[in-house]
């Protein structure tokens, strides 16, 4: 064979590899396009269903309403050592000082009743919206009992923490510890911070349980500014800062006027006799 014929079939050797990558490279191009399609329609589509579980969140949080369980939510002061409504216990001692008045529209309703500041340390850090129904921010000093079990507020005992519930509060420590249930969950400046704690209804059968001790401290003293501390039906949406001023279904016994009347009921129905049969 001539070194022609030899050099021809080489070339045509080469010609026809080339063809034959260019050939692979082709369908491996078309083999990636169609591969990135895919992923690009998964991608879209996770997005998606992602989005539409986030949208069915919302959507039923958005039909839950949520009941206020515990008493005086707005933390009015009952004298100068209780909360009223408020059940503290194992505290040797226990002051409480109105601070501020948080309502309305920023500087034109709140009340500064110490001159501390408070009002304005609270609308500048946490929340500088309108505040429809108006509330009070405490100053609390406290002395613990050694040995004792201590609450701030001791609502499990009252019968209405059952269910999805969500306990909280904002509140500033001051000087000591707390300690309980709550726990941080959003860090404002100067100090604040809102503690909560949530629970859901997962049996249908078995009994439910609430934390006996949802706040508490654990340094023998202390002072804290508080704030919209309660305990509320459901699960609220914390992962926004949702906490705030919650609606309270009226009690019998906090009705005054009724009081009277279902006492003699009471005791009418008490005397009355049972039919003969």
């Amino acid at each position: 064979m001539s070194t022609d014929n030899t050099t021809e079939l080489l070339t045509q050797v080469a010609v026809r590899a080339n063809a034959l990558c260019q050939s692979v490279q082709d369908h491996a191009g078309n083999i990636n396009a169609t591969v990135n399609a895919k992923k690009a329609e998964m991608d879209a589509a996770k997005q998606q269903a992602h989005q539409d579980i986030q949208n069915y969140i919302a959507g039923a949080r958005a039909e839950q309403s949520h009941i206020l369980l515990s008493r005086n939510q707005q933390m009015e002061p009952l004298g100068s050592n209780a909360i009223k409504g408020f059940t503290t216990i194992g505290l040797e001692s226990f002051e409480v000082v109105k601070e501020a008045t948080i309502y309305g529209e920023v500087g034109k309703h709140d009340e500064d009743h110490t001159g501390g500041g408070v009002a304005t340390s609270f609308r500048d850090n946490v929340y500088r919206g309108y505040v429809n129904k108006k509330f009070h921010i405490l100053r609390i000093k406290w002395k613990t009992s050694p040995g004792k079990t201590v609450r701030l507020d001791n609502t499990y005992y009252q019968g209405y923490d059952q269910g999805a519930l969500t306990k909280g509060c904002y509140i500033k420590v001051i000087e000591g510890q707390l300690a309980g249930d709550l726990q941080p969950v959003t860090e404002f400046n100067d100090g604040w911070k809102l503690h909560a704690y949530r629970q859901k209804a997962n049996s249908s059968t078995g009994g439910f349980y609430a934390p006996h001790t949802a706040l508490s401290f654990s340094s023998e003293t202390g002072e804290a500014l508080i704030c919209l501390y309660g305990s509320v039906s459901g699960y609220v949406n914390l992962e926004d800062n949702a906490w705030g001023c919650y609606p309270e279904f009226a009690r019998p016994s906090d009705i005054e006027s009724l009081t009277g009347n279902i006492a003699t009921l009471n005791s009418r129905v008490n005397e009355l006799e049972t039919p003969p049969a």
